[in-house]
């Protein structure tokens, strides 16, 4: 009986043990978990994104006002007063139709007065001639040669006071009236009755309707790169009446490095890269001078490339880069560790930036962090 007791009681004592040594070893266990939760909570926290692979999209969205593409002022320099004005603003005209009709009394009375001097001349070559004669009859040969000079001196005179009349009356008829230089549309009149031709403008503005508009506006360079002069557009109008028509590049310039334009989510921003003057032209006739249009470029890159937030990438001295999560695995589960990753950056846009370095797609890259982050720190994800 003595030896059974015994073995139930080293029996309990080991049960005993074992139930103590499995608690410890569960408060150790609970308590490295606790403690590594605890310390993870301390960790700077990240927000991570997948890069993607694809073509990058660039887009730009900007407004102009509407001029006619052909458009001519036409002045009268005589400074000889309007007598009628024939068309208002907004006239159809006809190629060769009088527009504008002014004074022409005093170039008509100047002409008047040359025609009286001219007749003067040939007057003294009757009486010269007559002269010539009796010099003839008379033999007398200083009488002859006198004659003779001074009568070709009078047809000089009189070649000269001809041509003369014959400015005179060309000057008067190319500038008594002003006549239409084409089917057009008269977009704006200076001209007044009873005064004198403008001279701080023209006094009649008219455009050729037939060749349309045109407008300006700036965009990007790289966006600029992907147009080419020829290429066709859509165009919106930006009325009580949205129409879209289709409008052709006609040139691609240079312009000013710093200029306001429109992003694609629509915000006006100053757009510090280098600009290009785009001129576009449009056939429509539901539109006018003046009227505003609008224009959105989208263009994607050529190729596939890797394409990551721009909300991820750093620049230093050294370069730009990204921040890479690295996970390691450990018996008590998952770490994450910071890798900075060298990029070089082939194009972007306002959201993202296609690069070529050491990221793949399966990668995770950071894009936020509530602490500043270095090479090697360790973190935990959102």
């Amino acid at each position: 009986m003595g030896l059974q007791h015994s073995e139930q009681a080293n029996s309990g004592r080991k049960r005993t043990i074992r139930i103590f040594s499995g608690l410890f070893i569960g408060l150790l266990i609970v308590f490295t978990l606790l403690s590594n939760t605890l310390m993870s909570l301390t960790l700077p926290k990240v927000a991570v994104v997948e890069p993607k692979r694809g073509q990058l999209v660039h887009m730009f969205q900007s407004s102009s006002v509407l001029m006619w593409k052909a458009e001519v002022a036409l002045t009268n320099s005589t400074g000889w007063k309007v007598t009628k004005v024939d068309v208002k603003e907004g006239d159809l005209v006809k190629k060769g139709q009088t527009l504008v009709t002014y004074d022409r009394k005093e170039a008509e009375q100047q002409i008047l007065d040359e025609q009286a001097s001219l007749k003067k001349l040939k007057l003294t070559m009757e009486e010269l001639q007559g002269s010539f004669k009796e010099a003839s009859w008379s033999r007398d040969e200083n009488s002859i040669g006198n004659t003779k000079r001074e009568i070709e001196i009078s047809k000089i005179d009189q070649g000269v006071q001809q041509r003369k009349i014959q400015k005179l009356q060309e000057y008067l008829i190319n500038n008594s009236t002003i006549a239409a230089p084409f089917d057009g549309i008269v977009t704006k009149v200076n001209a007044t009755e009873g005064l004198i031709s403008s001279n701080g403008g023209p006094d009649v503005q008219m455009s050729n309707g037939s060749l349309g508009f045109m407008f300006e506006l700036l965009a990007p360079a790289n966006i600029a790169s992907m147009l080419k002069i020829g290429e066709k557009i859509d165009v919106q109008g930006d009325g009580s009446q949205i129409k879209q028509v289709e409008g052709q590049i006609a040139e691609i310039q240079d312009a000013n490095s710093v200029e306001e334009g429109t992003t694609g989510q629509g915000e006006t921003t100053t757009l510090n890269s280098q600009m290009k003057r785009l001129l576009i032209t449009i056939q429509d006739d539901s539109f006018k001078r003046g009227d505003i249009v609008k224009v959105e470029l989208t263009k994607p890159s050529a190729g596939n490339t890797i394409l990551i937030s721009n909300k991820a990438i750093h620049e230093d001295g050294s370069g730009k880069y990204v921040f890479r999560i690295e996970v390691r695995d450990s018996p008590l589960g998952n770490t994450f560790y910071i890798r900075r990753v060298s990029i070089t950056v082939v194009d972007s846009n306002d959201q993202e930036s296609a690069v070529t370095g050491g990221i793949f797609e399966q990668d995770q890259v950071v894009v936020d962090s509530s602490e500043p982050l270095q090479d090697g720190n360790k973190v935990r994800t959102q």
